[in-house]
């Protein structure tokens, strides 16, 4: 009799093990369930704003032209006016000249970081292009590993549909479907451990407890000795 306790006792402990890692390893699916959700969330973000703030580059980097552009023809009208100035106002004609440079320069400056600044939202577009790729990629490998498992629903292990709308709508589905399979499984392995004390509960000759399946066959077993 002992022995048979002890059996059924290791038998609930192996059953605990696996359930445990079943979760854990469910926990770590979800984990990157929700990291792709944020990411698309992110890029979704990023996409809404694009056509204001491309716009926006682009106005800016052409008022910095044209303001370049003016600066410079004030600047050569300056350069002009020192060549013909007479004795009289010869100074003048220089303080307007230096005027005029340190207008172009700044002038030059807005037009090299409007430039800038438009080529950095185009190097974050093809970024977001890449990142929207790799994302579709991970979310497929995801679906992948979802696929066919116990207690996953079957539209969790399909592809996702292209795109970033069809990435976010798998991860909807995943996510739940996660959240399903492993409340499932924490009740079962409550389940396990709550047998588990039961039975020990009855070989010990002692109110049942809530101790670890591991713990608890061990004790048996030291009792039972």
């Amino acid at each position: 009799m002992p022995e048979r306790v002890l059996a059924v006792l290791r038998e609930l402990e192996r059953a605990d093990e696996e359930t445990g890692a079943a979760l854990a390893d469910l926990d770590r699916l979800a984990g990157d369930v929700d990291s792709v959700r944020a990411r698309v969330g992110k890029l979704e973000a990023f996409a809404a704003r694009l056509p204001a703030e491309g716009e926006a580059r682009a106005a800016e980097l052409e008022r910095s032209r044209v303001e370049a552009s003016a600066a410079q023809r004030v600047l050569e009208e300056a350069e002009a006016a020192v060549l013909a100035a007479g004795p009289e106002n010869a100074h003048e004609a220089k303080r307007f000249r230096v005027r005029a440079r340190d207008r172009a320069s700044v002038a030059d400056r807005r037009v090299v970081e409007a430039t800038k600044a438009a080529e950095d939202l185009e190097n974050r577009v093809a970024e977001a292009t890449i990142e929207g790729h790799e994302l579709h990629a991970h979310a497929r490998e995801l679906a992948a590993e979802l696929r066919g498992r116990p207690r996953i629903a079957e539209d969790a292990g399909k592809e996702p549909r292209p795109g970033l709308d069809g990435v976010e709508a798998w991860s909807e589905i995943a996510r739940a479907s996660l959240f399903v399979a492993r409340g499932q499984l924490s009740a079962e392995r409550e389940a396990v451990i709550r047998q588990a004390n039961e039975i020990g509960a009855l070989a010990l000759g002692e109110p049942p407890s809530a101790m670890g399946t591991g713990a608890l066959a061990r004790r048996v077993e030291r009792a039972l000795g």
